[in-house]
């Protein structure tokens, strides 16, 4: 198998907006993925590639559950997310509001958040529920 299409059972990635008021929640979701014996990566934790998007596929076709936070509806994790749902990865959908979840995303259950401390703390017990379920017995 290609190493690019090698998923590594332990890899995690996290799909967002690259901005200040988002670092926290990546914060919590790495705690989330260490503390469920797994690694939590973002394509600007990577360099294999000359082009940002062949990293991101990368990244996306590795891991075994990918993370789309959908907030603020960037078009760039829109379209991150479509990438891994054509792979049939397990992904989950965060957002901070349901009227960022477009219509053909809507049957697809997420998780709701405030980006406050009580807000990210409830939202890592969600996630890693989610995970573990995801997980199974490995």
């Amino acid at each position: 198998m290609d190493a690019i299409h090698a998923v590594e059972d332990d890899l995690i990635s996290i799909i967002m907006p690259f901005a200040a008021n988002f670092n926290s929640v990546y914060e919590n979701v790495k705690l989330m993925a260490t503390e469920t014996g797994m690694i939590c990566l973002r394509a600007d934790d990577i360099w294999e590639h000359d082009t940002v998007i062949q990293n991101v596929i990368t990244l996306i076709c590795k891991s075994r559950i990918v993370i789309c936070d959908c907030t603020g509806k960037n078009p760039n994790v829109f379209y991150e997310a479509s990438i891994a749902h054509a792979l049939v990865k397990n992904v989950i959908l965060l957002t901070q509001s349901e009227d960022d979840i477009p219509f053909d995303l809507r049957h697809i259950r997420y998780l709701k958040y405030l980006n406050n401390e009580q807000g990210r703390e409830e939202m890592v017990e969600s996630l890693q529920r989610r995970v573990e379920t995801l997980l199974g017995d490995r």
